[in-house]
């Protein structure tokens, strides 16, 4: 693995382009803010153009035989990072992947790169392009589970808005509606899409991973049952005692009490372990 330019971060106006282009190498690039358009096609004339969308939380790979170029976002600064290297004896990489979704530890890697590059130390060449291998290989081969564990657009679309209105306040718990809204798709369609994949709805599947936080809360801090149903958006402690023992089968003082519980279990039940994680990375 021998690397060419970067890792680093490149800044672009409103509107600003790139290209076309052919690269000798590979070139890993990843959104950090504001949007993009990548073009690309073969080298050949005439070869049939196509476009993918680039936003936060897409990982793009670029590849030596492609004819590209960048369309940054028309109406706001940009931002992203980008690598390229040489990946000797990589052999045939037409089957390879153009993008996969930015998940864990692809997320990591990315950011460990970036820092790297600005770490100064003598090693920093040298395990930047160990972080640069293995980078590669989860891409390529995606990573353990990644099938399992990969969510469905709208699902994505929906935890994303769950996640910022989180991030604002309290866990509150949202309608069908709203849910659908933040999905981009009709109440019905969103209830049976949930129904199908985790034998439940939203509204109930939003509530069993508020609970999960709760239960966290519970092992992990000192807060009260007040303080633990008020950031996780229940109406009082009755409310969510009431809740928390039809789920976890007991009230949340012995819960706090019991030990050796796992608090993620009814999510992982439930198939919801996947969107459980995106909405409480941030948590304790």
């Amino acid at each position: 693995m021998r690397v060419r330019n970067g890792p680093a971060v490149a800044h672009y106006p409103p509107g600003a382009t790139l290209g076309p282009r052919v690269l000798p190498c590979f070139e890993f690039v990843w959104m950090l803010d504001g949007q993009a358009t990548w073009h690309h096609s073969g080298r050949a004339p005439g070869a049939t153009p196509a476009t993918v969308p680039l936003r936060p939380g897409l990982l793009l790979l670029s590849r030596p035989d492609l004819r590209e170029s960048y369309t940054w976002d028309p109406e706001r600064p940009c931002a992203h990072g980008y690598v390229s290297f040489y990946a000797d004896g990589a052999g045939d990489h037409r089957d390879w992947p153009t993008t996969r979704e930015q998940s864990e530890p692809l997320a990591a890697l990315c950011r460990y790169l970036l820092w790297l590059s600005s770490a100064g130390s003598p090693g920093a060449a040298e395990r930047t392009a160990d972080v640069l291998s293995w980078l590669l290989d989860v891409f390529v081969r995606g990573p353990l589970g990644a099938d399992a564990e990969e969510l469905p657009e709208h699902v994505r679309r929906l935890g994303d808005h769950l996640h910022a209105a989180w991030r604002a306040g309290p866990a509150r718990p949202m309608s069908l509606s709203e849910l659908a809204a933040a999905a981009q798709v009709s109440p019905g369609h969103l209830a049976r899409l949930f129904r199908q994949r985790f034998g439940t709805g939203p509204v109930a599947a939003v509530e069993l991973i508020r609970l999960a936080r709760a239960a966290t809360l519970l092992q992990r801090s000192s807060l009260t049952v007040g303080a633990v149903a008020e950031v996780c958006g229940f109406a009082n402690p009755f409310h969510l005692s009431r809740r928390f023992r039809v789920t976890y089968g007991l009230p949340p003082r012995a819960y706090r009490a019991a030990p050796h519980l796992d608090p993620l279990e009814p999510v992982r039940r439930a198939g919801l372990l996947p969107l459980a994680r995106q909405l409480l990375a941030d948590y304790p």
